[in-house]
């Protein structure tokens, strides 16, 4: 059985099958944030958001407003920016398209998803932070996890050792939850928000590697293709 499996993931290649896997789980889960949010079912919204505001400190406040400027459009812009300088450096242009496409695509979802759902915003009377746009999905987490999280997995392809994969990885994953964090602590965004941002960006990111992961497998078929047939010659 085992054997089996292995030859399994050998012969479709581990990061397609991981990346339809995960496009799958993500898509179901913003289908269930979307039906809670259609039913009304926003209890468990309301009460984190305000039991986050009730616990409020001026440390936490300074410290997440810190972090949620990581999230900032200026400041994801200005990350994809030098990441692909450093990328067409070094000759990794599938990565750069990858890195562009997963960001550009999760800002166009996310604005075209806030537009059509237009939920508001958690109202305090004495907010922590203030935002103009619609709620739902939260581009902090969308958009930071399409950046953060290809790049964590751009590092972990290149990197040789397990455990620098792993901490490349990880580093990746707690930026991007504490980004996301940061906006229900500052009471703008509610928990189904900051969750549909995560699963909708998983899965564009995942949909972005199965058809990279395609596209090169088939790039690699024909290279070996056009080998055979010159060495027939």
């Amino acid at each position: 059985m085992v054997s089996r499996v292995v030859h399994l993931l050998n012969a479709a290649g581990f990061e397609l099958l991981a990346g339809l896997v995960v496009l799958t789980g993500s898509a179901w889960l913003f289908g269930w944030m979307v039906e809670d949010l259609h039913e009304g079912d926003t209890q468990v919204d309301e009460r984190v958001a305000t039991w986050l505001h009730d616990h409020a400190t001026p440390p936490l406040t300074t410290f997440f407003d810190a972090v949620t400027v990581l999230g900032n459009l200026t400041t994801l812009l200005v990350v994809v920016a030098v990441a692909c300088v450093v990328l067409w450096r070094k000759g990794w242009i599938a990565d750069l398209v990858l890195l562009v496409v997963a960001a550009v695509g999760a800002e166009v979802i996310t604005i075209g998803l806030k537009q059509g759902f237009q939920r508001e915003r958690p109202f305090f009377p004495d907010p922590l932070a203030t935002e103009r746009t619609f709620s739902f999905p939260s581009g902090h987490a969308s958009v930071s996890l399409a950046v953060y999280g290809t790049l964590g997995y751009i590092a972990a392809r290149h990197l040789e050792t397990r455990r620098a994969q792993v901490l490349a990885l990880v580093s990746a994953a707690v930026l991007v939850l504490l980004i996301g964090f940061s906006r229900l602590y500052l009471g703008v965004h509610f928990l189904s928000d900051v969750i549909a941002g995560y699963s909708i960006a998983l899965a564009w990111v995942a949909l972005c590697v199965v058809l990279l992961q395609l596209r090169l497998r088939v790039r690699k078929r024909r290279q070996t293709s056009r080998y055979l047939a010159s060495a027939k010659q």
